[in-house]
């Protein structure tokens, strides 16, 4: 499994236009819709095929075909940009994408709704989840595992009517004692950032970058070479 994790993935998060009130932090992971979609047509005129997470993680786990030059796309958090600029813009390349919202903020003001996540699962476009309310896993203790990553996993199931079974960590961190504790909730596969794949447990270590909103197409391209 290892010696297959070379896919990139790409890990998105709020598809907006900078405010005077993000920090230069905030900047970093909000993406202007037409960054995002000169991202994406950088993707297709370089050859990159996207692919749903659970095609990935069947490549990882059984070796199933990818197509050339595949690329994993995931959203994280469940901003309501996910539905109305992430989605037409992804049905417009055809491509599909992965997303996981917490689910803490479901059907509230600016974020995923219920509706929208079915919309999203019948556009072909993959739901994982991301915690309950975005603690990180490495912190956990007592019954948050359960509040965290049982629920949320049950939340989202109940919501689509169908198997919720990928997980991306709040902040992207984990340690060795949250591995066992993700797999007893059900989750497959798990996606972190940047850290090195567990050698023991690399489904549940799966690594992403962030692209920033800085990177024209050339530069993206240039990362998915040299990160992964």
């Amino acid at each position: 499994m290892l010696a297959r994790s070379t896919v990139p993935v790409l890990c998105y998060h709020q598809l907006r236009e900078h405010t005077a009130d993000d920090s230069p932090y905030a900047r970093t992971m909000i993406t202007p819709p037409a960054v995002f979609s000169a991202q994406l047509q950088a993707l297709r005129d370089g050859g990159h095929t996207p692919v749903s997470g659970t095609a990935l993680v069947d490549h990882l786990q059984f070796g199933t075909a990818l197509p050339d030059r595949a690329v994993l796309l995931t959203f994280d958090d469940g901003s309501a940009t996910h539905a109305t600029v992430g989605l037409p813009t992804l049905r417009q390349f055809g491509f599909p994408a992965t997303f996981f919202p917490m689910t803490v903020v479901l059907d509230k003001p600016n974020w995923l709704s219920s509706d929208q996540l079915r919309e999203m699962a019948a556009a072909g476009m993959t739901i994982g989840a991301h915690s309950w309310d975005h603690q990180r896993v490495d912190q956990l203790t007592g019954d948050q595992w359960t509040e965290q990553l049982d629920q949320p996993r049950q939340t989202l199931t109940e919501i689509l009517g169908q198997p919720v079974d990928l997980l991306a960590y709040p902040h992207g961190m984990w340690d060795q004692e949250a591995l066992p504790h993700v797999a007893a909730a059900g989750y497959r596969a798990a996606f972190q950032l940047s850290d090195t794949q567990d050698p023991a447990q690399p489904l549940l270590t799966i690594r992403r970058v962030m692209p920033p909103p800085t990177w024209d197409g050339a530069t993206l391209l240039a990362h998915l070479e040299s990160d992964f």
